[in-house]
């Protein structure tokens, strides 16, 4: 087996340094999408914790919406938290909000009266004609 000349080992060394960096950068950007993915996470709880606390302490939601007043300037951003930014506007939303869940729990309850409720008669499926049996429906051409 001949040996490597030197620059045949110099050869091979850059390419593991390469190979070396691009597994380094794979790996650096998967932690990117680990951090962004942790980040998000936690400002859904911390968002939740906060909407849940809005509607059981006044005195925090209007501290929020002063502060969201400062902070959120862009109008498109404004635009999608017109409840949190205003006292008027969160009572409207809580208002049909409210109206809303009392008509879905009402449709809820008659859906559920209906299916507890028993069919009327002929219309079961033992009462009901069936097919292929007994005389024909209509006129039987020979």
């Amino acid at each position: 087996m001949a040996h490597k000349t030197t620059e045949e080992l110099i050869a091979e060394e850059e390419k593991k340094g390469e190979q070396v960096k691009a597994r380094m950068a794979e790996l650096k950007a998967r932690q990117k999408v680990e951090e962004r993915k942790r980040d998000n996470h936690r400002k859904i709880i911390v968002g939740a914790a906060v909407m849940a606390h809005i509607r059981i302490d006044p005195r925090f939601r209007k501290d929020l919406q002063n502060a969201l007043n400062r902070a959120v300037t862009d109008p498109k951003h404004r635009a999608v938290i017109p409840d949190l930014l205003d006292e008027k506007a969160y009572l409207q939303a809580m208002k049909a909000a409210a109206k809303k869940e009392a008509a879905e729990a009402k449709e809820a309850k008659e859906a559920a009266k209906t299916a507890t409720e028993p069919a009327p008669p002929g219309n079961t499926p033992a009462e009901a004609p069936q097919q292929g049996k007994g005389e024909p429906e209509g006129p039987v051409t020979a």
